[in-house]
């Protein structure tokens, strides 16, 4: 391989290293790409003339470039980042769900939840619930759902909304 097709190599990694910075945000690729070019420029001036002296200047000055310059190449150029919810117990409390199976009074019947049925308890241990019944979801005790029903659009909001077990 000649002398301008190795600096031309090198530049092309480079900006193809940059360009993927927009499929793989963050600041790693852009300045991965960034020593790239910087190679291929000292390779043009002759600064540097082989292979293993192209490579290590390329790691070098890559480590280099992430230690000192991600906290300003990630300022232009900003990774999305989601926070979300990590307990998902919290985003159920007070959903309006579907008995699938009686609940009797002071037992456990079925709802339907995302998808499948579950165990549940009426808080009211007095109060049977009806397959078909409307109920809220209050807490959850291991894996049984502790559930109110709905009368008439009216609920108790006397009851906690989350229990700590």
């Amino acid at each position: 391989m000649d002398h301008s097709t190795f600096v031309l190599v090198w530049l092309v990694a480079g900006f193809s290293m940059m360009l993927a910075e927009i499929v793989l945000p963050g600041g790693i690729t852009f300045l991965l790409g960034l020593s790239a070019c910087f190679v291929a420029g000292l390779l043009y001036f002759d600064l540097i003339n082989s292979a293993i002296q192209a490579f290590t200047t390329w790691f070098i000055g890559s480590i280099i470039m992430l230690f000192a310059l991600r906290s300003t190449v990630t300022q232009f150029l900003p990774a999305i980042v989601e926070k979300g919810n990590t307990d998902e117990d919290l985003d159920t409390y007070d959903k309006i769900i579907e008995v699938v199976e009686t609940i009797p009074a002071g037992g456990e019947g079925r709802v339907s939840f995302r998808g499948t049925s579950w165990v549940a308890r009426h808080y009211h241990n007095d109060v049977p619930c009806l397959k078909g019944t409307r109920v809220r979801i209050l807490f959850r005790e291991n894996l049984v759902w502790i559930v109110e029903q709905m009368e008439s659009g009216h609920v108790d909001r006397n009851v906690p909304k989350i229990h700590q077990p």
